[in-house]
């Protein structure tokens, strides 16, 4: 295949952290951006590296011979979801933002929309790309890892945004951010079965709380600790039946436990070794692990015509585990996600 011929639709601050890594990525070809607001499609225009600006996507799609387009912006569905849907019916191959749809409903949308047009479609929840989660990945992969069978996720994020009348429990802070260690779980353990969450709302200090109890398809248990926070704290803890364990913290480090601490002896523990990683990806000047990263593998699921991971169907059943947690908390029971 030639360069992939990209446009970015929207051309606010979190595509222009995506856009950034454009010029990195050499087999993109960056074609245009469109904004509504000029300056913005053309600031980016100029700084990225792309040929030409639009205010107008019609116009753009009429114009330029795209292969695929880049939708990112607020997490509202007249954007990722409607114009989504737009450009898989118009023959291109689509990346969105997080979320790609305000409901599961919206999201399943999106995924018959792909199937429809024989078009694929990637979501940015980049946690899943960051390198230490990459490399925990592979090391669960090891023979003597066994199976996964015990998840434990920290994770706390400032939020403007906690709860709107009329939707489910602190559906903003889910959508904005609880979305980025519900797809990093699914990465890790596989599908979820089983949910029962606790949480809390206080206006006063505009503070969330959650505790999620979970059950997997492969019948491995887990846990998750959300909730807003004065900075943000990310931690990953994954078990094997091998008698390892994996954690990553920030996702930049990274701590493999492979060795027992119980001697075989009565009193007797030996200190926990460690092997560790720090894969702080800084020097490439991209703000977080994972952005470069993803936008790497969109490129390489492209040029192999292979549906990405992180794709619509992985973000549909991210979905459908958010609207559980805040339906098990709505209610105090435990709620079953079918297959």
């Amino acid at each position: 295949m030639d360069k992939i011929r990209i446009a970015f639709i929207g051309c606010g601050g979190m595509s222009s952290q995506l856009q950034q890594c454009i010029p990195m990525v050499p087999e993109f070809e960056f074609v245009a951006t469109c904004d509504l607001v000029e300056e913005k499609a053309a600031s980016n225009a100029r700084r990225f590296g792309a040929l030409r600006h639009y205010t107008d996507y019609n116009e753009m799609f009429k114009n330029e011979d795209l292969y695929a387009v880049a939708v990112v912006g607020r997490p509202e569905d007249k954007l990722h979801r409607d114009i989504g849907i737009e450009c898989l019916q118009r023959g291109y191959h689509i990346y969105t933002e997080k979320p790609p749809a305000t409901t599961a409903e919206g999201a399943k949308m999106l995924v018959d929309a792909s199937v429809e047009s024989g078009k694929t479609g990637m979501v940015g929840t980049m946690w899943r790309h960051a390198p230490a989660h990459q490399i925990a990945k592979q090391l669960m992969n090891e023979d003597a890892f066994g199976e996964a069978c015990q998840y434990h996720t920290r994770y706390l994020a400032p939020s403007p945004r906690l709860q709107e009348a009329g939707s489910p429990f602190a559906w903003p802070f889910m959508l904005d951010q609880v979305i980025h260690p519900t797809d990093c779980m699914r990465f890790f353990m596989g599908q979820v079965s089983e949910v029962f969450a606790l949480g809390a709302i206080d206006a006063a200090s505009s503070t969330v709380s959650m505790s999620v109890n979970l059950r997997y398809e492969n019948g491995g248990i887990g846990t998750m600790t959300l909730g807003t926070g004065p900075t943000l704290e990310a931690m990953v803890f994954v078990k094997g039946t091998g008698n390892q364990a994996i954690q990553v913290l920030e996702t930049r480090r990274l701590r493999r436990y492979r060795m027992p601490t119980w001697l075989g002896a009565g009193g007797g523990y030996a200190d926990t070794p460690t092997e560790e990683w720090d894969l702080n990806t800084a020097f490439h000047s991209i703000g977080r692990p994972g952005y470069l990263e993803e936008m790497q593998h969109w490129a390489a699921s492209l040029q192999a015509e292979t549906q990405p991971h992180a794709s619509l169907e992985d973000s549909y059943q991210n979905m459908r585990v958010l609207e559980a947690i805040s339906r098990s908390i709505e209610t105090g029971e435990v709620v079953q996600i079918p297959v």
